[in-house]
């Protein structure tokens, strides 16, 4: 395995670990926990470490070439998938885009008070779950994807957990957005 690859393949597998760590605390932590420090840190150094991985990728495997990420996905989604589609990659994009703004929002104040950012946040949230299983889930094989079915487990589990909450409280929000309980003005 060579220095490239191995940069590539852990900075994604540590951005994910690190990301199930802290969605897991998003959905069953106390507010207290979701606007800790430390979890927005992780959260952000779960993002650097993404961000990692694409410019790596894009630097030792598709050399600052679009076209080639696109025909990357294309054969990828051929071998996985039976159809040679490209269009994968802008998910990724949109992925990447997402979980930036989500990485402002947790250390800022920008949605205060904003019910849409709030929801739009939730949203954008549930789209980099269902990237995040599909990159690690369907794309993966072997002891990644074991892992990934595990770690997908345990966040269902733990939405479970919060529903059953919350059908006994139904004031408190099932997925949880720093600053969700701010006032609007």
């Amino acid at each position: 395995m060579t220095l490239e690859y191995s940069l590539i393949a852990w900075s994604i597998r540590l951005s994910m670990l690190l990301f199930v760590i802290v969605v897991a605390c998003r959905i069953v932590g106390p507010k207290s926990l979701v606007e800790n420090t430390v979890t927005k840190t992780v959260w952000t150094c779960a993002f650097a470490l993404f961000v990692v991985h694409v410019l790596a990728s894009f630097q030792f495997v598709h050399h600052w070439s679009h076209s080639a990420a696109y025909r990357a996905t294309a054969k990828q989604t051929l071998e996985l998938l039976g159809i040679e589609v490209g269009t994968g990659v802008y998910f990724n994009y949109l992925f990447l885009a997402v979980w930036a703004a989500d990485v402002v929002n947790a250390w800022t104040d920008f949605s205060v008070g904003r019910r849409m950012v709030q929801w739009l946040l939730r949203i954008g949230l549930m789209y980099m779950l269902f990237i995040a299983f599909n990159g690690v889930v369907v794309f993966e094989s072997g002891w990644l994807r074991a892992m990934g079915i595990s770690l997908t487990t345990i966040l269902v589990a733990a939405s479970m957990f919060r529903f059953s909450r919350f059908w006994k409280n139904k004031d408190e929000p099932v997925l949880k957005v720093v600053h969700d309980d701010r006032e609007e003005p």
